[in-house]
């Protein structure tokens, strides 16, 4: 049965990111993020209901879809997606960290939102380490500046850096996109601009999350290789 093989790959995940935890340098704990994109509601509940509370989407559409679908379960939901500025709304009060924060306007808006739900939420400043034109993120070298302009937002609670490593075919090659998070989250806690409580790296998924764990990554996406290949959306 499917619930079956979901559940004993999720113990097969946990077990391989606590050896690839313990093998880091780096000494660091790690969160097992399940990407959920087009995954069904029920799915997903066998994942919740087997311990991993950890979820996130990466279109607003389904964020939404799913809130009311699995209200009666205790988890913890991030969008890990693009976050377009008229979909602020529906994203606040659902997702408890935005992931893909890598622009002053968008942030500005959360916070004029959140300042009138009295809120707050958790975020991640997204960096494009690979470089790719095809991805978001802010470029590592203007993500000072970016940090900077985002500390004065007191209703947004600052974690980390996220990022989304180069698709390589070698580890050589994938490798690189994830030292340079660790080393410029390093360098912005050098500088003063992260705090104790902003030293997380979001980075790693199905295929790579073990090399992304040895380069310091504290919370890794998994998807495909927890609930097989994704579905075609319908939403």
């Amino acid at each position: 049965m499917w619930d079956t093989e979901i559940r004993t790959n999720l113990d097969d995940i946990r077990t391989r990111v606590d050896v690839a935890a313990a093998a880091s340098p780096y000494g660091q704990s790690v969160q097992v993020l399940l990407a959920t994109k087009t995954q069904p509601a029920e799915k997903i509940r066998v994942a919740l209901e087997h311990g991993f509370t950890l979820i996130g989407e990466n279109r607003v559409q389904e964020l939404v879809a799913k809130f009311d679908e699995l209200a009666d379960i205790a988890h913890e939901s991030h969008l890990i997606g693009p976050l377009q500025k008229n979909k602020v709304n529906h994203t606040l009060g659902r997702a408890s960290c935005i992931q893909s924060i890598d622009d002053p306007g968008l942030a500005e808006k959360i916070q004029r939102r959140l300042d009138v739900l009295d809120s707050t939420v958790e975020y991640f400043v997204q960096v494009n380490t690979s470089r790719e034109d095809s991805k978001s993120g802010v470029a590592p070298e203007a993500a000072a500046e970016l940090v900077r302009a985002l500390a004065p937002l007191d209703r947004m609670r600052l974690r980390g850096l996220m990022t989304i490593g180069l698709p390589g075919e070698t580890p050589d090659q994938i490798r690189p996109s994830y030292a340079a998070l660790r080393t410029l989250r390093d360098q912005l806690h050098a500088d003063g601009l992260l705090d104790e409580t902003s030293l997380e790296l979001s980075m790693g998924m199905s295929g790579d999350f073990e090399l992304a764990i040895s380069e310091g990554a504290t919370m890794v996406r998994v998807g495909s290789s927890v609930f097989g290949a994704r579905p075609k959306p319908t939403i």
